[in-house]
């Protein structure tokens, strides 16, 4: 009984590792600032077209966090050795449990084009396709130069906020456009400290990003520049849409705050004297921090703004 168990919380636990559950800690506000951004009440939130929405966001970023360990196993084994150790562990799982992760999107697409949202289905189609071939081979993206950083900026930054958005209102705004700009960019410049962590164990293997091609520091000093363009773009476009009170005006300096805070850290990087590499490494034990800091805010800020 205590060996069955024991081996039970161990797969749990190399399960939850290759599915990355403190990037996904902020994966609820990425649910969320679609909708909110597009509410007119607290109400338009508490739907089952949400809740499908939803359901479908986790099995998607579960499949490509799962998927991502499953083809890098070769380069978590150099240096990210925990990751590598759960992929073997889960061994022969890994593949049911990705093909499970994909019935569970199907099934919430369907519902929600039973629901009416036949763009919304599009969208997620595109996502779970972004999703297999950043890792996957043969287009592996992740290894295209140039091209590296497009499939998690797109499938992560840009269709998730468009979907939850559509849910709710089938009209775009420029204002919500110019969010979706900056919210992009300014994940687009935390993801970048991330890729060039792996600068020397991505070459090792064959792997050519983005940080290959322009070089680690221009890669950082894009990373920042990306941030900060695209804190700016967040903060004109929430002023453009709110009404401002004594909460929400708390809340949009809070706001302010951690995005400044973040492109800051971020942006030092490429300042700094010393091995770009070694800090990218530094930085990179932040992201999940960085994702916390400046997505939360921005969800309290627009749910306040309904009340």
């Amino acid at each position: 009984m205590n060996d069955h168990s024991g081996a039970f919380g161990v797969t749990v636990k190399s399960f939850l590792r290759v599915s990355r559950w403190r990037i996904q800690l902020v994966s609820l506000a990425s649910i969320l600032l679609g909708p909110l951004f597009a509410a007119d009440k607290v109400g338009d939130l508490l739907t089952a077209d949400i809740l499908w929405f939803a359901v479908f966001f986790y099995a998607v970023v579960t499949f490509s966090c799962n998927i991502n360990c499953f083809y890098d196993v070769e380069l978590d084994t150099l240096r990210k050795k925990k990751l590598a150790w759960s992929v073997n562990q889960l061994g022969s799982k890994m593949i049911p449990l990705m093909a499970f992760e994909t019935f569970v999107a199907a099934l919430a697409l369907t519902a929600l084009y039973i629901r009416g949202h036949p763009t919304v289905v599009v969208l997620g189609i595109i996502g779970w396709i972004l999703a297999y071939i950043y890792s996957a081979p043969p287009l592996r993206i992740k290894s295209r130069g140039i091209f590296s950083p497009l499939p998690v900026n797109i499938g992560v930054y840009i269709l998730p906020p468009l979907a939850g958005f559509l849910i709710i209102d089938d009209k775009l705004t420029g204002t919500f456009v110019l969010f979706l700009a900056g919210y992009s960019l300014l994940n687009l410049g935390i993801n970048l400290v991330n890729v060039s962590e792996d600068y020397s164990t991505d070459r090792m293997v064959g792997v050519k990003t983005i940080s290959h091609i322009l070089g680690l520091r221009r890669t950082l000093t894009i990373a920042g520049v990306s941030s900060a363009v695209g804190s700016v773009s967040v903060l004109i476009s929430f002023n453009m849409l709110l009404t401002f009170r004594t909460t929400s005006s708390v809340l949009f300096l809070l706001c302010a705050l951690t995005m400044l805070i973040t492109t800051v850290d971020i942006g030092m990087i490429s300042l700094k004297k010393g091995n770009p590499e070694s800090m990218a490494r530094e930085k990179a034990e932040k992201l999940p921090f960085y994702f916390i800091i400046t997505r939360y805010p921005m969800v309290l800020l627009l749910l306040f703004d309904l009340l």
